[in-house]
């Protein structure tokens, strides 16, 4: 081999880099981060569930501590929920009763005696909120017996009867009050035989006075319709006032009659207001 050559071999040699032998432990370290980042990957979802119950349960155990410490009680989840669901209960019954009140002292189709009720007409009554009321209720399974009676003695309410009170003789006003219970609609014929009792008359006296062209003697139960229950229109209480005693001579004293209404549970009976039959 000439020279030339030999420099030529020898310059070829030097140019090559040889290559150096993987390190074992590398490969093993790349391979064990692959599964890691694959296991990390796959279970991604159960980690993250896993690390909430932990700081749930860390954030439980530093509250448990504070309140041992400072003598504070823990609320219990499925207490919370109950009063939840109470309160919820609550406000849908409030709701209801403030509904149902309201339909109780409703009063659209005017005052009856107003012209000596020549201007009643049956079918305003019957679409009236509170009759719309009472039809609703007996429709949900309410039951007539299941309302709540109100008595007042020395007292005459108005109403248009559902049955009538001459020779519906009781022994007190208690028994007129559980008619009244018992009478449903459609069971009496008359031009208010659509109507509910929701509202009573009972004279206890061997007569009553009342200022209109009936005779009425002890025991006569009126049985009859009012709008607005809850307010009902009075035409005597109590002693009766120099001007009625003018107008009525032959008058007692003070009203001889024993009235009362029906009302839903939880609605309250009102004092009422004058009817115009006060005035006559």
């Amino acid at each position: 081999m000439t020279k030339p050559d030999v420099e030529h071999a020898a310059g070829a040699g030097a140019g090559a880099v040889p290559e150096k032998p993987q390190n074992p432990l590398k490969t093993v370290l790349i391979a064990l981060l692959a599964l890691a980042c694959g296991f990390l990957t796959m279970n991604f979802h159960h980690i993250l569930k896993t690390t909430h119950i932990h700081l749930s349960l860390s954030h439980h155990h530093k509250a448990s501590a504070f309140c041992a410490f400072t003598g504070c009680q823990m609320e219990d989840p499925a207490v919370a929920a109950a009063a939840a669901a109470k309160a919820a209960a609550d406000k849908l019954a409030a709701e209801q009763l403030a509904n149902t009140t309201k339909a109780m002292t409703a009063r659209v189709c005017g005052s009856p005696a107003i012209d000596g009720y020549a201007h009643v007409v049956p079918k305003c009554l019957e679409d009236s909120p509170t009759a719309q009321w009472w039809n609703a209720y007996y429709a949900g399974g309410g039951k007539q017996g299941d309302l709540v009676v109100h008595i007042e003695k020395q007292a005459d309410y108005d109403g248009l009867a559902v049955f009538w009170g001459i020779n519906n003789k009781k022994n007190s006003v208690e028994e007129c009050a559980a008619h009244c219970l018992k009478h449903l609609p459609n069971t009496v014929d008359g031009p208010f035989k659509a109507l509910p009792c929701n509202a009573f008359a009972y004279c206890p006296d061997e007569v009553c006075f009342e200022p209109d062209a009936h005779h009425h003697t002890k025991g006569d139960c009126w049985l009859k319709f009012t709008e607005g229950p809850a307010w009902p229109e009075v035409n005597m209480r109590g002693e009766f006032p120099p001007d009625f005693r003018q107008r009525h001579p032959t008058a007692p004293k003070a009203s001889q009659w024993q009235s009362g209404v029906l009302l839903p549970p939880g609605v309250v009976l009102t004092n009422g207001t004058w009817g115009p039959r006060y005035k006559w």
